[in-house]
């Protein structure tokens, strides 16, 4: 009997200890202006062009370098994208087809790779070819500029000149859609991304958007898995045909492959949209993502069940050989 107990006493000595320890887991451009050349126009931060289908137009930007030495720089030609903080950038090569984009602006103007010198500035003229085809609402395309030594730096500084580009100059109006779910990590942590898509070439204002994403398993149909997760994100702005990407961020949860059900609503002003689909996240992107985020803490629970219930198992199969031990013993 003594041998039976000092072996479960070890056994839970052993449970405790494991699961008792904490464990460790592990713009503007510096020196350089860039300034839309426009004249006769109130407005001076973009240029403005209301333009014929095969048309080409040239526009001017003056660079200023304020260094004492000479710098390089890159121009990059873009559609503009939208922010998850709900911000308008040009960040991003967008291609034709993307949230059903006709034309895109990279293929409408070229890059250019630029070096000024010391204390200098330099006007540099950049032609635009309007496509044959005639097009309705805006293209908000942008010319990104950072300097290329930071180009494979992900926070390098880098600023923006907007080109605002219509036939009519006639305003239209934008449709939100749910497009899709994806996970990234964003600063070091894991985020799951529900995607909206504003699929017409309308500027979209003052969206507020309302988003619940919770995984489809069985931890959750227990009640041990990942809780619902929910977001609330206001958009000044949203850029026409572009993807309005809302953020859930799970901090130190790492991502966990399956199946999410996203539900929610956008409003603006009194148009209202709905949304809700259901989508994969694969463990090969689930695992991508926590490999690129930091001090990650896993939940141990099904380990610490399956033990337990180990455990008990053990305890169980130890009661009944005392009982048949002391039967033949009785006997």
């Amino acid at each position: 009997m003594k041998r039976y107990f000092w072996l479960i006493s070890g056994l839970m000595l052993l449970l405790v200890g494991y699961f008792g320890q904490p464990k460790q887991v592990q713009a503007d451009i510096s020196d350089i202006s860039a300034t839309p050349m426009i004249e006769d126009n109130d407005v001076t931060d973009r240029f403005q062009l209301i333009v014929q289908p095969n048309e080409t137009r040239n526009i001017t930007i003056s660079f200023t370098n304020y260094s004492d030495a000479a710098q390089t720089i890159m121009v990059q030609p873009t559609n503009a994208s939208t922010s998850a903080s709900g911000k308008i950038q040009y960040t991003t090569i967008i291609k034709p087809g993307q949230n059903n984009l006709k034309y895109a602006f990279a293929n409408m103007s070229e890059a250019k790779k630029i070096t000024l010198k010391a204390q200098s500035t330099k006007d540099v003229t950049f032609k635009i070819k309007i496509p044959s085809g005639r097009f309705k609402g805006l293209i908000l395309g942008g010319y990104n500029i950072y300097q290329t030594a930071q180009k494979n730096n992900p926070n390098r500084s880098q600023v923006a000149i907007p080109v605002y580009i219509t036939e009519t100059n006639k305003a239209v109006g934008g449709v939100l859609i749910l497009k899709n779910i994806n996970a990234a990590a964003t600063n070091g942590q894991p985020h799951l991304y529900a995607n909206l898509s504003n699929n017409q070439p309308g500027l979209m204002k003052n969206i507020d958007v309302h988003m619940v994403i919770e995984r489809k398993g069985l931890a959750e149909f227990f009640h041990l898995g990942l809780k619902a997760m929910t977001a609330d994100q206001h958009y000044n702005t949203v850029a026409p045909n572009s993807t309005v990407p809302i953020g859930f961020n799970q901090k130190q949860t790492p991502i966990k492959a399956g199946t999410y059900v996203v539900n929610g609503t956008a409003t603006s002003g009194k148009t209202k949209w709905k949304f809700s689909g259901k989508y994969h996240i694969s463990k090969a992107q689930a695992a991508k993502v926590n490999k690129q985020s930091t001090n990650l803490i896993y939940d141990k629970t099904w380990i610490f069940l399956l033990v337990i219930g180990g455990v008990v198992l053990l305890i169980i199969l130890l009661v009944v050989l005392i009982r048949v031990q002391g039967r033949k013993n009785r006997n």
